[in-house]
């Protein structure tokens, strides 16, 4: 059986150990942007960008799709503003964070 490769990236945090194919997305202190979910696809995986944030039916708003980890992280942290100005108009994420240990 073949293991995925570890990602990592210093904005990019499992949200539990051993988290496979998901990060929250959070630049130093401040409030996360988001959410980072690995998908298979054929022939690999893309990573989906979605909002710290909860949309008018309850689910997180999906912002992005990269072709690599380290670009949909990127992305995100380049649409800061923007991001955050759509977590400012949502519903807030009722997830607490960090979970409790």
């Amino acid at each position: 059986m073949l293991k995925r490769r570890h990602l990592e990236h210093p904005y990019a945090i499992p949200p539990f150990p051993d988290a496979q194919g998901l990060w929250l997305i959070r630049v130093g202190a401040a409030a996360p942007l988001g959410y980072l979910k690995s998908r298979g696809v054929r022939g690999g995986y893309v990573f989906d960008v979605y909002a710290h944030c909860r949309d008018d039916a309850g689910g997180r708003p999906w912002l992005h799709t990269a072709s690599s980890f380290n670009s949909a992280v990127a992305w995100a942290v380049q649409h800061d503003a923007e991001i955050r100005a759509l977590i400012a108009r949502s519903a807030p994420e009722p997830d607490v964070w960090p979970p409790p240990q």
